[in-house]
Order: C-alpha cells, then structure tokens, then sequence
C-alpha cells in the first residue's frame, strides 16, 4: 500500500472515499457506451491494493465493483498515474493487476474462471508530458496486424487530465476541485486564479477542504503571501482557521526536513503564520512594516516575540522586546 504520507494518493483516495463522487467520476470519465450499461446504483469500493511494491511512490489505486443493468456485476480498476511523464510499461503492469485482482475474486467467492467478471481498467495521469503510451498492450506487441488481430481486446481507458480545461473536468463541484489539484501538481509556477478556484470548490469544514489544502501545501510550490492571498479571496471569513492548517502543515515538514538535513525551515515558518495570527487577534490587521518583520526573523526571533505577547499594551512593545542573550 503506498506510504499515507503519499500527497497524490492522499487526494486520490480522498476523492473517492465518496461513493457519489466516485459515481460521478466514472460517469463523467468512462465512455458513454459503458456508462449506459452500468445500474443506477453508487460503485462498492473494494478494499487491497494491486501495485507494485516498487512502484507504491508513483502510482496509487482503487478498485470498485458496479452494478450492471443486466444484474451481473463488473470491477473498475482505476489507477492513478503521478509521474511527471509517462511510464511506458503502464500497459503491462495493467495485466499483471488485473490477473491480481481475478485471482483474487476467485479465491473469495469460489467462481468458475470460465467466467470471470469485466474488468474496466481505467488511467488517470496527471504529469506534465503528453500521454504516448499505447492503450492496449497490443499496441506495443511486435508482431504481424494478423496475429495482433487474433490477440484483440485488452485494451484500458486513458483520461489525462492535462488537455481539460479545469471546468469541464467535472461537473461535480467538489471532485473538479480534487482532479484540478491534481492536474496541477506538476505545473510549475501555479497561477494564483487555480488555487483560488480549487479552493473554493471544497466544502467548508469538511474533510476534504483540510486534505486539498494540505495538498496545495505539500505540492505546489507556493510562497507564503500567495497562499494567504488565495485564501482571501477564497474564502475570506474562514482565513484565520485555515491558517491554522498552514502552520501545522509547514511545521511538520520543517520536523521532516529537521530530521534529514539538519534544518528548521518549515518549522520557522509555521512559527511565523502562528505569530501572525495571534497578534491580528490581539491588535487587529497588521501594518506592512510588522508583516515584514515577521517574515524577516528567525526562529529566535519569533520565539521572543510570541512571548512578549502576552505582556505587550501595543504592537510597538511586541517588537522591541529583547530576544534571549541578548539586552
């Protein structure tokens, strides 16, 4: 199973913990052809994973069973692809967990393997590149159009997200949101009108508002004013709470960065978003100057002034407060 720590599969998964919104998904994403054979009821997740223990850092999964319109039953095999750039073995590592997961099937419900339920396998790439993979390990087979004739079939769905404009990526609000953040995740430089919009499709207070936003913050490469301006214009009554999230998230990768490098920057700055909002609390909007400043310091400055707080009458006093070792 990938590492939870994992930010793509951490969305991924949260997208579809919903049985609507994976409903929804399968609709908007499937061929029409399929879709009009599926019943009208929500798709059954299906617990296990079928990666790849090597390839558990750049591709996640999820397995649900659907209902047919017949009364038989099908799986759909989606698997998220979050690479930077196409992996052309795709096709076969596609075989290999679609035997996984008949064999599997066989084995809990004792069937016959004369008749084994469809599988609908199912790509959702993410990366910067274009997707050039063949969609059918046929494709990649070197051998006479014969013989690949006689081989036909086995053919996977290909939805990259990269060519779709952000609003026709759902039309379901909240999985927009989640397939926009997704789709952006490899772009560099992430224009401040995306993360506004992504942003604002989640629900407030909910789980999945706190799980994009994290992902906003482990992912993409945002500085600390841009985050803080997409968030006011977000959703400008919940910026204070939401800041909150910032901070915890920045302080857990300054502890990750702390354990492997030796440094404390994360840390420092969610020291500095924690000051800010403490101090806006006390003494309102803060001017320029005092925003600078905070920016500006190091840990021990922060430190100091979060302690001089408590016993300030102004702002001014905040900042004139000596840090320790020093007069």
């Amino acid at each position: 199973m990938p590492e939870p720590g994992d930010p793509h599969d951490k969305l991924f998964r949260a997208l579809l913990d919903d049985p609507d919104r994976a409903r929804a998904l399968l609709c908007e994403h499937l061929p029409a052809e399929i879709v009009a054979e599926l019943a009208d009821t929500p798709p059954e997740p299906v617990e296990g994973h079928f990666v790849d223990a090597a390839l558990q850092g750049s591709q996640s999964d999820r397995l649900f069973r659907v209902a047919l319109k017949d009364g038989r039953s099908a799986y759909v095999y989606t698997l998220l692809e979050h690479k930077s750039a196409p992996d052309p073995r795709t096709p076969i590592q596609l075989l290999t967990y679609m035997a996984r997961i008949w064999d599997r099937h066989l084995a809990e419900t004792g069937g016959s393997p004369e008749r084994l339920p469809a599988i609908i396998p199912m790509v959702i790439y993410h990366g910067r590149r274009p997707w050039t993979v063949p969609t059918s390990v046929l494709d990649a087979v070197d051998a006479p159009e014969a013989i690949r004739d006689a081989m036909a079939g086995m053919r996977y769905i290909l939805r990259d997200l990269g060519p779709v404009d952000d609003a026709d990526l759902a039309q379901d609000r909240v999985l927009r949101a989640g397939l926009a953040a997704l789709k952006h995740a490899f772009d560099k430089g992430v224009p401040l009108k995306v993360v506004v919009s992504l942003l604002a499709d989640t629900p407030e207070k909910s789980l999945l508002e706190r799980q994009v936003l994290e992902y906003v913050i482990r992912v993409y490469n945002l500085g600390e004013q841009d985050l803080m301006q997409a968030l006011d214009q977000a959703k400008p009554d919940r910026r204070e709470e939401l800041m909150g999230t910032v901070a915890e998230e920045w302080m857990k990768q300054g502890e990750a960065r702390g354990r492997a490098e030796g440094i404390a920057e994360g840390e420092a700055r969610g020291k500095a978003v924690m000051l800010t909002r403490m101090l806006e609390r006390r003494f309102g909007e803060l001017p320029p100057w005092a925003r600078e400043r905070i920016h500006q310091a190091d840990d021990t400055w922060l430190d100091a002034w979060a302690d001089a707080l408590f016993d300030a009458r102004t702002l001014e006093d905040v900042f004139t407060a000596p840090r320790e070792g020093m007069s």
